[in-house]
């Protein structure tokens, strides 16, 4: 049965690091980033849904692919990390996304998109609307919007934030922030979040915000707590983030605490990071 439905994009990633900071001129001497990481299946509803799965939680990615050898790449990982297929659509005679992540050497990283065509189908609308909860990632904010739509006032909803215009214009990020019975964020998107808010937070909103080596801090019902994270050295750390929300969310499915839940992120993100080191 799948508990949680994750929206967002599914992308080939192609990841690289470079020695110094890349401005769209001149050469730079490039190491890829992890040895699979050339192209690698990735996106939020990928990495966020194998953690959950690999928790024992049902999980589908909702999203899309093309009639091509990259879907059957991101087919083959989502079956390999045991996620359901049934939320991922095939768009016929179409690509699939692809994403150019380049990590300068201070770690901060720009990204290149190209987008493959999307269509929100029966199938997806019906499987969202069946699941306990829906989590939100990264993706095109008209369907987005139409899942928000779709769903009974009693699904639970997670939102993985990105600040990030083209997938959460500020329409969108009003109403998650509203409506999110959980959110996740980092220290550099903290500050965008809370600009993006037409209304305080609710009382019972619960919010994650990672601030890579210092840790993890934690704020419900109005009260915080921090929790310290093993500091790794990676050229790659795509996908850590949702890696971590994916965990998190998957004790809270269970009726754990934020405290486990938190706890349970930090692990899965750092055995993530660990295996590319």
């Amino acid at each position: 049965m799948v508990a949680v439905v994750v929206a967002g994009f599914a992308t080939l990633d192609y990841v690289a690091r470079v020695e110094g900071d890349f401005t769209g001129r001149g050469t730079l001497l490039m190491r890829q980033g992890a040895a699979d990481a050339w192209p690698r299946a990735g996106g939020a509803a990928l990495f966020a849904g194998a953690a959950l799965a690999g928790a024992g939680v049902g999980a589908a990615p909702l999203t899309w692919i093309g009639d091509d050898g990259d879907g059957e790449a991101y087919r083959d990982a989502c079956r390999q990390v045991g996620v359901s297929l049934e939320g991922v659509a095939t768009m016929p005679d179409a690509p699939s996304t692809r994403c150019l992540l380049i990590y300068n050497a201070d770690g901060t990283y720009g990204c290149l998109l190209r987008p493959g065509p999307v269509a929100l189908t029966e199938g997806q609308k019906r499987l969202a609307a069946k699941a306990s909860w829906l989590a939100i990632a990264a993706g095109p904010p008209g369907i987005l919007s139409r899942l928000l739509d779709t769903v009974s006032p009693a699904t639970r909803l997670a939102w993985i934030a990105k600040d990030d215009p083209a997938c959460f214009p500020p329409d969108l990020v009003a109403r998650l922030a509203r409506r999110a019975d959980v959110v996740f964020c980092n220290a550099g998107e903290r500050a965008w979040l809370e600009a993006g808010r037409e209304d305080p937070a609710s009382a019972g909103q619960l919010l994650f915000e990672t601030r890579g080596a210092e840790g993890v801090r934690v704020e419900a019902a109005g009260e915080a707590f921090a929790l310290p994270v093993a500091t790794l050295t990676v050229d790659d750390a795509t996908g850590a983030g949702d890696t971590f929300a994916g965990a998190a969310l998957a004790v809270l499915v269970g009726g754990g605490s934020s405290r486990a839940a938190a706890q349970a992120g930090i692990a899965a993100a750092g055995a993530l990071l660990a295996g590319r080191r």
